[in-house]
């Protein structure tokens, strides 16, 4: 009876592994090297989806754990560990993407054993120090969101066409920040910020607008 030959496994069944991270509290890290375009780990293993307008979307949202896919809201089962783990960094190595169940995919090389880390793109109100980045690259912005406030709203306008006028001053302040966006490929976060800017606009007089 010959002997079975031992067939070696061409990936690690477990590409990562969640533990304690020097950037805030637990973090995904490499276990092997991965290549751009390669999906590291999905967002939430375990995880359901409920209608952006509902009221448990809402209060999901407060965990800032929550991802938006299309009209749904994907909330991880904080049981079951998964992308939602991953730090955020101003130099990022890795991708979230919102299509399907959610994804994160390697953006540039990854090494065995380095951090598994995204951009959040958080857009906040008035609020400009509301999150402290610890994430230690040498781009570091100092924090993760980028604030819009009252006195930018000043300087918007929505034109006619249901487009955004904007003066110099508001341009060159988000035009550095989208230079910066497009260099490490998270251009999509100029539409929350937009966004933001509208519904400044729109909303009630002294209402609080909420942070994406």
């Amino acid at each position: 009876m010959s002997k079975q030959r031992r067939v070696k496994p061409m990936f690690s069944l477990t590409p990562v592994v969640f533990r304690d991270s020097p950037i805030a509290g637990r973090g995904v890290f490499a276990r092997r090297a991965f290549a751009p375009g390669e999906v590291i780990v999905p967002y939430a293993p375990k995880q359901k989806k409920v209608h952006v307008r509902s009221a448990e979307a809402t209060a999901a949202a407060e965990t800032r754990l929550t991802l938006l896919s299309g009209d749904q809201v994907i909330v991880p089962d904080t049981g079951v560990p998964g992308g939602w783990l991953c730090n955020h960094s101003c130099d990022p190595n890795a991708a979230l993407y919102a299509s399907g169940e959610g994804r994160i995919q390697c953006a540039r090389p990854i090494r065995p054993g380095e951090e598994v880390t995204i951009f959040y793109g958080w857009v906040s109100h008035n609020e400009p120090h509301r999150d402290p980045c610890r994430c230690g690259s040498p781009r570091c912005r100092g924090y993760i969101n980028f604030d819009v406030s009252d006195d930018d709203a000043e300087h918007v306008e929505i034109l006619d066409d249901g487009r955004l006028g904007m003066d110099e001053v508001l341009r060159r302040k988000i035009g550095d920040y989208v230079d910066y966006l497009r260099s490490i490929g998270q251009e999509q976060v100029k539409e929350a910020i937009a966004n933001t800017l509208v519904r400044l606009k729109t909303r009630a007089p002294g209402s609080v607008v909420c942070a994406y």
